[in-house]
Parts: structure tokens; C-alpha cells; sequence
């Protein structure tokens, strides 16, 4: 059960971010896009835990627990999407999502100081097998004699400025799944999935004034309608996806250790690649691409296999 939840979440993230990618052609509206796309996850969420227990808020077992890792689930997240956003703005999608399968090597450190969770040896290799399939998405062999034109260079620097934004992100995602799994310990997946998207909307917002994004906000009614439509849409659907992704992934972290359930959950590259393939026309070493996302999934089916 909790594979299936883990590709769930996988599968959704990749559509929050090919939305969001999309959104962000609107600039200046990153923390915006933020705000409203969490808030809107958070009233999901919180609405079907309404509707579940017929109370927004229930007991929490271990208090202070709870939210000390709710503040840091919900603090690392802020600061990981506020540099995904800026990574987005300026790298293609096929380019940046590889790289958070490198996490999968450290997301295992956490878990083992903080829950006593330690992979198996065949898991471990899954792992590692994952990481090759990163490194081989993004080997290229070098040509002296290649000659680029203006706009493949700028594409090479924005590409590796996305990068240096992404690694911040993925540093700040190694740590939050084990957050995360406690905060659901001390309480549910979907409660701890209301609280933590709810409150990482919250904190947006803040960025919105902080960094003056209200103005920009204010040209949004200057949209002729069907603009208004498509972000609107873009938004909600970012939402949605957003939702799918928490309480799947919350319940499957709840199912099973963490290292196993991130480590499945990287195989995100590959919606990430078919999205970027047939909807942004990012084509270049497909076939590399490819193979390289067969290699994140073979390494992810031995972890499941030897679990």
C-alpha cells in the first residue's frame, strides 16, 4: 500500500511542478503562486479532515513534540520552495528534477540519529543505484569541436543557476520527510498534512508583503479574462496537487520507514521527464534521459523488492 501511496505522491509533485513551472512565466508572483496554491491544499486537507472526524482539530498525543517538528516541517519547506520557484523561473524541468534523487542518500542520516531506522544492505544499493541513474542524466560528453549559439549558452547558465537555487532546495527535502513522519506520529497524516500546508501558505503570505509582491499582485486584474482563467486554473490545479501529494505521502512515511518511502517517491523524474518531453518540448538527450530514469526506477524496485 504504501508503494502505491509513495508513487502517488511521486506523480503528483511532478504535476505541481510542470503547473507551477507554467504559473511562473507570470513573474514577479512567486510567493504568491505559493500562497495561494498551499492555502488552497490546506482547506482541501482541512476540509476532508472536517468531514472525516467532524472536528478541525483533534487531540495530539505528544504536544510539544508535535509542534516543534510542525515549525521546522513548515520553516525547511518555506525556504525549500521560496529557491524551487527561482529554480523553476530559470531551468528546465527535465533538467532540475534529476537531482533530487540525490537525497535519497542522505535522507537515510536523519531517520537513523532521530528514529533508529537503518536500510538493509540490498535497500542501500537500491539507493546508490538511484544516484547513478542521476549521475547519468546529467553526464554529457564533452566536444571541442561543438559550437553553441547565444541562446544555448544563456540556456547553459540559467540551467546551472536553477541548479544552485535546486541544491538548496534538496538539502532543505533531505530533512523535512523525518519531520514530517514524527509530526504524524504524534498525531495523524492527515491531521499533520492540514497543519503543516496550512501554515507553510500562512508563511507566504508574510513573503508576499515582506518582499512587495502586493504590486505586482495588483497588475493580475490588467489580464484580458482567458489569462485570468488559465492562472486561476494553473493555481487550483497546483492546490490539488499539492493535497494528493501530502496525504499520500504522509500516510505511506506513517506505513513504512522513510528512507524506503522518499527513496520510491524519487522516481518523480520520470513524470517529470514525460511532462517536460510532451508539454514544454524539452527533447535534448531524450534517449540518455530515459535510460536514466529506467536506472532511478530499477534502483527504486530493489528497495521495494528487499524491503
Amino acid at each position: 500500500m504504501w508503494i502505491l501511496l509513495s508513487i502517488l505522491g511521486a506523480f503528483s509533485q511532478a504535476i505541481e511542478m510542470a503547473v507551477k513551472k507554467k504559473a511562473l512565466q507570470v513573474k514577479g508572483l512567486n510567493n504568491f503562486i505559493a500562497f495561494f496554491s498551499f492555502t488552497f491544499a490546506g482547506f482541501i486537507i482541512g476540509f476532508i479532515v472536517f468531514f472525516q472526524s467532524e472536528e478541525l482539530f483533534r487531540e495530539v498525543y505528544n504536544f510539544p513534540r508535535f509542534w516543534h517538528n510542525v515549525f521546522w516541517s513548515v520553516s525547511l519547506n518555506v525556504f525549500s520552495y521560496f529557491f524551487l520557484y527561482k529554480a523553476l523561473d530559470v531551468a528546465d524541468l527535465s533538467y532540475l528534477m534529476p537531482f533530487m534523487v540525490l537525497t535519497s542518500v542522505f535522507v537515510i542520516i536523519p531517520p537513523f540519529f532521530l528514529l533508529g531506522e537503518i536500510p538493509s544492505i540490498i535497500g542501500f544499493l537500491g539507493i546508490l543505484t538511484i544516484v547513478c541513474g542521476a549521475i547519468l542524466m546529467e553526464y554529457k560528453r564533452k566536444n571541442k569541436l561543438e559550437i553553441r549559439t547565444e541562446g544555448e549558452i544563456q540556456k547553459i547558465k540559467n540551467n546551472r543557476k536553477g541548479f544552485v537555487f535546486f541544491i538548496i532546495t534538496a538539502a532543505c527535502w533531505t530533512i523535512t520527510p523525518t519531520t514530517f513522519k514524527i509530526a504524524i506520529v504524534e498525531s495523524s497524516p492527515l491531521f499533520a498534512s492540514f497543519i503543516i500546508v496550512f501554515f507553510i501558505g500562512l508563511s507566504f503570505s508574510f513573503l508576499v508583503i515582506l518582499l512587495n509582491e502586493t504590486s505586482r499582485i495588483k497588475e493580475i486584474f490588467y489580464f484580458n479574462k482567458k489569462e485570468k482563467i488559465i492562472l486561476l486554473i494553473a493555481l487550483m490545479i497546483a492546490g490539488i496537487s499539492i493535497a494528493i501529494q501530502q496525504v499520500s505521502m504522509n500516510t505511506a512515511l506513517k506505513l513504512s520507514d522513510v528512507s524506503y518511502v522518499m527513496a520510491v517517491k524519487r522516481t518523480m523524474p520520470f513524470f517529470a521527464f514525460i511532462i517536460g518531453y510532451l508539454y514544454f518540448k524539452e527533447r535534448e538527450h531524450a534517449k540518455r534521459k530515459l535510460a536514466a530514469t529506467a536506472l532511478m526506477i530499477a534502483g527504486a524496485i530493489l528497495i521495494v523488492l528487499f524491503n
